[in-house]
């Protein structure tokens, strides 16, 4: 009264201020029609066009004065006329808290279907807001639809979110709400105990806050769980605290299922006077809150604020129309200028990519050609060298070893005339070493490949084995076209058969030995075949270099190779295509 009085002293000024905080006042002391006198002055003296956001909270707070009374009509129309307000202003916290206290009144009524569509609106702009809080309040709200339809798990996925709000801004009216649906989700799963302590933790959470109120709910509550799970001693003996906090605004504050329950529990009691009585108590605030004049209040209201609302989207989406037609004419030639610089860079991207890749081709092409060539010459150079050895040691066996043995027989043969016989069989030894001597010097290099071909090099070859091998038999066969193939691919092809014959003399045991070479077109095979006792491929020793040597000259020609090798033999096979031979 003494601000009010200064203001009236001071040309009024901030008269409108004192008087909403005298309705404070009278509203926290329970002197509601005080209240409503100082609201009213309040909006009254207000600028309603200067100072939009304060008109607006004035309204509101005039609005939530009228929360439980049967002036519905009017409390509607105060919500209405500030939440127009807050949505001109567009500030979506002050937004969200009308939209909050809307459903509210819609819940209290029982039109659910509107209350969770203000929620909803109110959970959109408080998320939008960062206002954590409300959004916890929100959510405690959805908890009360949730647990009424029966979406058990919908309504603790609610608290959850909400509890950890709590936890996390530690808001005693936000933590009394939360323990309260808590208690009550809790009772809907038969835990006793857990609901017990969540109400008894939502108690005092009210009376931390100091609000009658709070904890004239939380006494509901505990009421409502005890005559529920049969305890109606203790459930009265809760109705009765729940009372005697604001006896006043009891009936206004309790809701009607409260006396519903308080009636039970005289019942259980056999106290049916009192039970009568609080059952009196449900149907009249039933009555007042299904009356047909609250049901068309809110019909009307709902119906006005949609139609405004709609009016207001359909001006402002007019509006945006006219923007959106200017900025298309000026988008379209920006458009068209864009379009056309994409299709130009995307098009001079596409022959840079193919360009890129092309070159790239050709470069792993050269980098291909240049390392076979590398393997080419490193093959070429590891033949040449072997070649030139056997040429050199052929010529030391020729020119040495056998005139050596040449002189020593000569000398020999000048003693026969004593007609003895060592010096006969001495003779005969010198005889049988040169032949072998002569034949490693062919075998290394065979004089019928210098001077002819494949063919007869391998006849030859086969025909002088034969003469110094004893029990083995070694057959050769040529079939098909006579072949013409670069020297040094016929010096490979028949170091290739040596080889073979070679291993299959001193490994494979046999008595048989085939070597056959088949020409048609441009097509050479060469096979070489043993009835040796054969050997496990999978098992070759490593250190080996004869099979290794063959594998270079097979690379060198580009042949392929196959072989076959079991106990009833040894059988190797090479095709070599003219074509790829390396010198044509």
């Amino acid at each position: 009264m003494i601000a009010i009085d200064l203001s009236k002293k001071n040309n009024d000024f901030l008269l409108d201020g004192g008087y909403y905080f005298m309705g404070l006042y009278h509203r926290d002391i329970g002197e509601i029609n005080k209240a409503k006198e100082s609201y009213k002055k309040a909006i009254q003296l207000v600028d309603s066009v200067a100072n939009k956001q304060k008109f607006a909270q004035i309204l509101s707070a005039y609005a939530n004065l009228l929360s439980g009374t049967d002036e519905l009509d009017e409390q509607i129309s105060y919500f209405t006329r500030a939440l127009k307000i807050k949505e001109s202003i567009g500030d979506k916290s002050k937004i969200a808290i009308t939209q909050y206290n809307f459903s509210n009144v819609y819940r209290h009524a029982g039109i659910d279907t509107l209350a969770i569509d203000y929620l909803k609106r109110a959970m959109s702009n408080a998320e939008a807001s960062g206002q954590k809080g409300l959004k916890a309040h929100i959510l405690n709200n959805l908890t009360i639809f949730a647990l009424k339809n029966n979406e058990l798990e919908k309504a603790n996925t609610y608290l959850m979110e909400s509890e950890k709000i709590c936890k996390e801004i530690g808001s005693n009216l936000l933590c009394f709400n939360t323990f309260l649906q808590k208690g009550r989700y809790l009772d809907k799963l038969k835990k006793i105990g857990e609901a017990e302590a969540a109400f008894f933790t939502s108690l005092e959470y009210a009376k931390k806050r100091g609000v009658p109120q709070d904890i004239m709910l939380a006494h509901t509550y505990l009421g409502k769980h005890y005559e529920l799970f049969n305890n109606p001693k203790k459930a009265i003996l809760n109705f009765k605290k729940a009372q005697e906090q604001d006896p006043a605004n009891a009936e206004r504050i309790m809701s009607p299922f409260s006396y519903m329950s308080w009636s039970r529990a005289e019942s259980k009691l056999g106290n049916y006077k009192k039970s009568n009585e609080y059952l009196q108590k449900h149907v009249k605030i039933m009555d007042s809150l299904s009356s047909e004049k609250n049901k068309k209040s809110l019909a009307n209201a709902e119906a006005k604020y949609q139609t405004a609302k709609k009016d207001k989207e359909i001006a402002t989406k007019q509006l945006e129309i006219k923007e959106k037609e200017t900025e298309i004419q000026k988008e379209k030639a920006q458009n068209n200028y864009m379009l056309g610089a994409i299709v130009f860079l995307t098009i001079a991207t596409i022959l840079l990519v193919v360009l890129f890749k092309q070159r790239q081709k050709r470069k792993n092409q050269e980098l291909l050609t240049l390392r076979r060539e590398f393997q080419i010459k490193t093959l070429e150079s590891l033949i040449e060298g072997e070649e030139k050895e056997r040429h050199r040691v052929a010529r030391e066996l020729h020119d040495g070893v056998n005139g050596d043995l040449a002189a020593i027989k000569y000398k020999l043969s000048t003693l026969l005339e004593m007609n003895n016989n060592v010096i006969k069989e001495a003779i005969t030894m010198i005889d049988d070493s040169c032949k072998q001597v002569r034949a490693i010097s062919h075998n290394l290099i065979p004089p019928s490949l210098e001077n002819f071909n494949l063919l007869e090099a391998t006849q030859v070859y086969c025909s002088n084995l034969n003469e110094v091998t004893q029990n083995l038999e070694i057959t050769f066969q040529h079939l098909g076209e006579t072949i013409e193939i670069p020297k040094k691919a016929e010096v490979n092809a028949f170091r290739i058969i040596q080889e073979l014959v070679t291993n299959a003399i001193r490994h494979a045991e046999a008595s048989q030995i085939d070597v056959q070479i088949s020409s048609r077109d441009n097509a050479i095979q060469i096979t070489v075949e043993d009835d040796g006792k054969g050997f496990d491929k999978n098992n070759v020793k490593s250190d080996g270099i004869g099979l290794s040597n063959v594998q270079s000259r097979v690379d060198y020609l580009n042949a392929t190779t196959d072989f076959i090798s079991n106990n009833q033999g040894t059988s190797y096979t090479i095709d070599i295509d003219k074509d790829k031979v390396n010198g044509n």
